[in-house]
């Protein structure tokens, strides 16, 4: 790939917006869960659901068909202003979005049944707080070996290990509900092989996600080519998806 043509790929995909990947044509290997799936089974038609982290409630409006009510927060107004812009009428009477962080929850103790966590920090003790006596906690995370091959040539660490805090991991998350008494109903993992079908995918990918080293066209050609060189196959760019499932009920 010459650089130009990585100028030219760059600039056609456009850039993100909220958390959409709409854009990404991709394929994985089967999986044992879809995050959906797993969080429908604890919703009911009356649940009070807050979602941490919310993007562009990408995830968390097909949600809001299963509950009765429900707010969705996110640390990035531009994000809360594209949730807002993504909800439907249907859904404006019962779904809310605001501009928070995790680790200051601005609503009272026990308010919540369900609290929903898609690749954003955990702070445990708010989630506990906010949740009701008999609610639940879940969280996906990307696990730290995701997209191994082509992390590890944009800063990750060794084995192309994402860089994290070792207090989030999933296992240290889990202790920290069990000191606070809560129940660990539910731990997964899985770490699969993916393709990229093309390398507009790849290239929007690389310019959306939050890697050490910021995207940059001039500064990261050589990454690119070097990726696409040696990680095409006839699926696409081959890479690996990895995620991490916790599940908790409180007492």
């Amino acid at each position: 790939m010459t650089l130009e043509e990585l100028r030219r790929i760059a600039e056609a995909v456009g850039e993100r917006r909220g958390w959409s990947f709409a854009r990404v044509r991709e394929e994985h290997e089967i999986i044992p869960w879809d995050y959906e799936d797993v969080v429908r089974r604890y919703l009911q038609a009356d649940s009070h659901v807050l979602d941490i982290g919310t993007g562009g409630g990408e995830r968390f409006l097909p949600l809001a068909l299963y509950i009765g009510s429900g707010v969705g927060i996110d640390a990035d107004p531009a994000m809360i202003a594209v949730a807002r812009q993504n909800t439907p009428p249907s859904l404006k009477p019962n779904v809310t979005f605001e501009v928070m962080t995790g680790n200051a929850l601005h609503f009272p103790d026990a308010t919540f049944d369900v609290v929903l966590n898609r690749h954003a920090p955990v702070h445990v003790d708010e989630i506990v707080r906010v949740l009701r006596p008999g609610g639940v906690f879940l969280t996906q995370q990307v696990g730290p070996r995701n997209t191994a091959n082509i992390c590890g040539l944009f800063g990750c660490g060794p084995d192309g290990k994402y860089r994290s805090d070792p207090a989030q991991s999933i296992s240290a998350l889990a202790e920290s509900f069990r000191v606070r008494g809560c129940a660990i109903i539910g731990q997964a993992e899985y770490d699969v092989r993916s393709w990229f079908k093309d390398i507009e995918s790849l290239v929007f990918w690389l310019k959306a996600i939050p890697m050490p080293e910021d995207f940059d066209v001039e500064k990261h050609w050589p990454q690119v080519d070097r990726i696409v060189a040696e990680f095409s196959t006839p699926r696409g760019v081959e890479s690996n998806e990895h995620r991490q499932l916790l599940v908790v009920r409180k007492p």
